[in-house]
């Protein structure tokens, strides 16, 4: 059953300088217990596609136009009290940097009881407790200890604990984790994975994954949104993008992640060049300026999302699925190919 479907979403952010598109049309959905990944450059809008959906946009920001459908309501057309009570309760996220959202002059207890409070009617011992439980459940030793502590006291991958204990306090529906592994090292990474993971399979929430690094999402995600300049360029299931990627962007995006498997000791391939300046975008595919195989259609119209022959579920917009376009095969690496 369909959870959460976003549909044309437009967001932008009026600066002296003009108005900045940070979301230009994105449209996506994810069903019931799913997993999926929003993956992309920093400053694709993918963080700014994650606050609108939790109605968290602030002057200067805006949300446009666009529906936001979550089970059966539009988050758009809701009250701000309205929305109050479904962030925190349905809707859970976790932040991408943990010491600055947890505020430093409050201890743990305080800041994870208070959504116990607001949405779930707990008070004194029951929310305790409540708290206790899930400082447990993340994996926190001596809970009950830790619960009077402070950000400080925590490292790094404990303070992540934290924020993710406090997204689940009231088990919500639906999850999004914004960078969850943010200036943490590969082992605390693999750790808080496997405990999203496991999570996820205890309580059937969906979760929307988002990342930068295409290398920690097929562990967890079924389905990947690739995302730049504000919009969604490619899509499909985990294994239809991984080894058989159709736009030019998730070419590099593959290719500048570092293989396990590769014998040859190849040079990884940056994507060179730097991303369009959203307040004055290209009138053609975003992607153009910086892609090899750019024609002149690239540069002069953008791209219809379009599905990639008979692959079922996967999708992109470029102009070199076009069935005029000359066949090109992509290279990833000196000498290597997409798989």
């Amino acid at each position: 059953m369909m959870l959460l479907s976003v549909s044309d979403l437009h967001t932008s952010f009026f600066t002296y300088a003009g108005e900045v598109k940070a979301v230009d049309g994105v449209s996506f959905s994810i069903e019931e217990g799913e997993a999926v990944a929003l993956v992309g450059e920093s400053g694709c809008g993918k963080s700014v596609t994650a606050l609108s959906i939790m109605g968290l946009i602030n002057p200067p920001g805006k949300i446009l136009s666009g529906s936001i459908d979550f089970g059966g309501r539009n988050l758009l057309g809701l009250s701000e009290r309205e929305l109050q009570r479904i962030r925190g309760n349905e809707i859970g996220m976790i932040f991408q940097d943990p010491m600055t959202s947890l505020n430093p002059v409050l201890s743990i207890e305080a800041q994870l009881m208070e959504g116990l409070r607001l949405h779930q009617g707990l008070r004194g011992r029951a929310a305790r407790k409540r708290a206790v439980e899930l400082l447990e459940m993340v994996g926190i030793p001596s809970p009950a200890q830790r619960l009077k502590q402070y950000p400080h006291q925590f490292s790094g991958g404990m303070r992540q604990r934290v924020m993710i204990a406090m997204a689940l306090s009231c088990q919500p529906k639906l999850l999004i984790a914004d960078e969850p592994t943010t200036a943490l090292d590969v082992t605390i990474q693999a750790q808080i994975f496997e405990l999203m993971k496991d999570l996820q399979s205890r309580f059937g929430m969906a979760i929307i994954l988002i990342t930068h690094d295409l290398g920690v999402v097929a562990g967890l995600a079924r389905k990947i949104y690739v995302m730049y300049a504000g919009r969604i360029v490619e899509s499909g299931p985990v294994d239809r993008v991984y080894y058989k990627p159709k736009h030019p962007y998730t070419w590099g995006l593959l290719g500048s992640v570092p293989r396990l498997d590769d014998t040859a000791k190849r040079r990884l391939v940056p994507i060179k060049g730097q991303p369009p300046d959203l307040l004055a975008p290209p009138s053609g595919c975003a992607f153009s300026p910086r892609c090899r195989y750019a024609m002149k259609i690239c540069l002069l119209e953008r791209p219809a999302f379009s599905a990639c022959g008979d692959e079922v579920g996967h999708e992109v917009a470029c102009w070199l699925e076009h069935p005029g376009a000359a066949s090109v095969l992509p290279r990833l690496a000196d000498g290597g190919v997409a798989r």
